[in-house]
């Protein structure tokens, strides 16, 4: 039982990190480089609406296979990995800019929050590297 578990936590971390890289290195610079400013923001704000709760649900079901695994160190680590996610869903994707005094605002949160996405990798490296050694 506790082999199985690991193995599906280390899949559902690397299954997080396959969604990681696509958004940000592949999504995120795509939709800014090929479409117009407005078509980017409201491409990369409807897949983070869509894509990073589903990103920090993984993450946390990892988190629940590590600690059935008896890595409870792995377990820990890919739940903050989960917590991030919804937090770059909950604080960046659905803020709206309004202009200021008539002046048009640049949106960036949503190229920020491509980056803060990438910032994730790291920790559910950790996480996958916790859970193979059963800490």
């Amino acid at each position: 039982m506790e082999q199985v578990a690991q193995a599906a936590a280390i899949i559902l971390a690397g299954a997080s990190l396959g969604w990681i890289m696509l958004f940000s290195f592949v999504l995120s610079p795509v939709a800014y480089t090929t479409f117009d400013q407005g078509r980017a923001e409201r491409l990369v704000k409807q897949v983070m609406n869509r894509g990073h709760g589903l990103l920090g649900l993984i993450a946390l079901l990892s988190a629940i296979a590590a600690f059935v695994a008896g890595a409870v160190g792995g377990a820990i680590v890919a739940a903050v990995a989960g917590v991030f996610a919804f937090l770059c869903k909950f604080a960046l994707a659905p803020r709206e800019d309004k202009p200021i005094k008539g002046h048009r605002v640049l949106k960036t949160a949503r190229i920020v929050a491509s980056g803060l996405t990438a910032f994730i990798m790291p920790i559910l490296i950790a996480a996958i590297v916790l859970t193979m050694l059963g800490v």
